[in-house]
C-alpha cells in the first residue's frame, strides 16, 4: 500500500512510501526514523507513529501490529514524532490543547 509520510506540520513537506500490508509497525517506525531524522534512535528515545485517513483525525498506531492490522489503508497519511522516556512502555496521549486557548475556568469577574 502507498502511504503519505508527513515530515512536518506544513502540508507541503511530505513523501510517499510503498509498504506491504503485513509490514510490522515496529520496523516501519525504525525505517521512517532513519528517513525522517537521518539517524538511528538514541538511548531512551522512542517514536510515536500516527495515522490518518483523508479528512479524518490522527490516531495512534501501536507497535504490536502490522500496517493493515493497524487500520491503515491505501492513501492514508502517517507521521512520526520523537519521544524520550526512561521506560520501554508507551505513554497514552490524552489530547491536545491549543497554545492560545482561552480558559474561563478559575477566572473571577468583578
Amino acid at each position: 500500500m502507498i502511504l503519505t509520510v508527513m515530515k512536518s506540520r506544513q502540508d507541503r513537506d511530505w513523501f510517499d512510501i510503498d509498504v506491504p500490508d503485513d509490514y510490522p509497525v515496529i520496523q516501519l517506525k525504525e525505517m521512517l526514523g532513519m528517513r525522517v531524522y537521518g539517524e538511528p534512535p538514541r538511548t531512551g528515545q522512542q517514536y510515536i507513529l500516527e495515522g490518518k485517513f483523508p479528512d479524518g483525525l490522527w490516531f495512534t498506531i501501536r507497535d504490536a501490529q502490522d500496517v493493515a492490522g493497524a487500520g491503515l489503508r491505501e492513501g492514508c497519511c502517517i507521521r512520526l514524532q520523537r519521544a524520550f522516556s526512561t521506560t520501554d512502555e508507551e505513554a497514552p496521549v490524552f489530547g491536545k490543547r491549543s497554545l492560545f486557548q482561552h480558559d474561563s475556568i478559575g477566572v473571577m469577574e468583578d
